[in-house]
């Protein structure tokens, strides 16, 4: 990993990666007991992680597939409650898995009832949604759900957006400062509002609403208030993403640019600097074919489409 995100593409991460899915393989094909099946589950993570480092474009559902594969071979749900060490496990890979489904509009490769496992009883464990991916458990619920939303099904979608609406963060009893994490929820909610507008609501050539776009200068302004030593804003990159391609103001443009480059260059996690020609594109776009013609979609759709030469399926994350 740290070889990787020094060196983007090289010969030796290559046949890194390379040797690990080989390892891999070999292991699918002998483990007999879920403590292997547990051990694949961290590689698979590692793998996905190590994947992140050089693009935010990537075989995800690959190793998506894989790791469903492995969990249903060790008991599938019901292994869960039998392992804290499973819980981590399948809350990354299914908040993985939601947010490539959310960006692609896709169908997830896990079923809902693995986050159904994972979010229940989450106040008795060591662990919690906010500390592992920047959203809280409850908002966390509702991007697994959004993630499942192929169908316009009007009432679900309200619901989802009212729910939105009126959440307001709550602080865990023994924080005693958690501005960082009012505000890290505050630009998801807001983020995943614009994603509802744009997914289920806006029309093709149709302005935008002023309230759309208070919303994407709000995720701004929260990611700004986050404290700077903290880097917990990074987990809204998501969020960043969908404000940007709402906000026509240079300023507010090249600060979301500056962001993604601090994040690239402090974390080397390279999915954070392939954003910033993602958005670029999606800006020149806007430019030449009018604001009001123009939506992330689109250009992430085209993206994917060039990379259908690909044997295996290549797709945008953000998470």
């Amino acid at each position: 990993m740290g070889l990787a995100s020094h060196h983007i593409k090289s010969t030796s991460t290559q046949n890194h990666r390379h040797a690990a899915i080989q390892l891999l393989r070999e292991s699918l094909n002998m483990y007999s007991n879920p403590r292997d099946g547990y051990f694949m589950l961290d590689t698979i993570i590692i793998l996905f992680s190590l994947d992140e480092t050089q693009s935010s474009l990537g075989n995800w559902n690959t190793h998506l597939v894989g790791a469903y594969g492995v969990l249903e071979a060790c008991g599938g749900i019901q292994g869960l409650a039998t392992s804290a060490r499973a819980e981590v496990q399948v809350g990354m890979l299914t908040w993985w898995d939601a947010i490539t489904s959310l960006v692609s509009r896709e169908d997830c490769v896990f079923p809902y009832a693995y986050c159904e496992a994972v979010l229940s009883n989450q106040s008795d464990r060591e662990w919690d949604y906010f500390g592992l991916c920047g959203c809280p458990a409850s908002l966390v619920k509702i991007v697994m759900q959004l993630a499942r939303l192929i169908t316009f099904d009007t009432n679900i979608i309200l619901e989802l957006e009212q729910a939105l609406e009126f959440w307001h963060h709550i602080s865990p009893a023994t924080a005693f400062h958690d501005e960082d994490g009012m505000h890290c929820s505050e630009a998801w909610r807001n983020g995943l509002l614009l994603y509802i507008y744009r997914v289920f609501h806006w029309e093709p050539g149709s302005s935008i609403p002023m309230h759309i776009l208070h919303r994407a200068r709000a995720i701004v302004d929260h990611i700004v208030a986050c404290r700077d030593e903290s880097m917990v804003s990074r987990q809204a990159l998501l969020p960043l993403f969908f404000a940007g391609c709402e906000l026509r103001d240079r300023s507010l443009r090249r600060k979301i640019l500056n962001f993604c480059s601090v994040w690239n260059e402090r974390t080397r996690y390279h999915m954070f600097s392939t954003t910033i020609p993602l958005l670029e594109e999606i800006w020149a776009e806007q430019e030449t074919r009018g604001f009001e013609n123009v939506w992330w979609g689109q250009v992430i759709d085209r993206q994917h489409m060039s990379e259908s030469c690909y044997p295996l399926q290549r797709r945008i994350t953000f998470g």
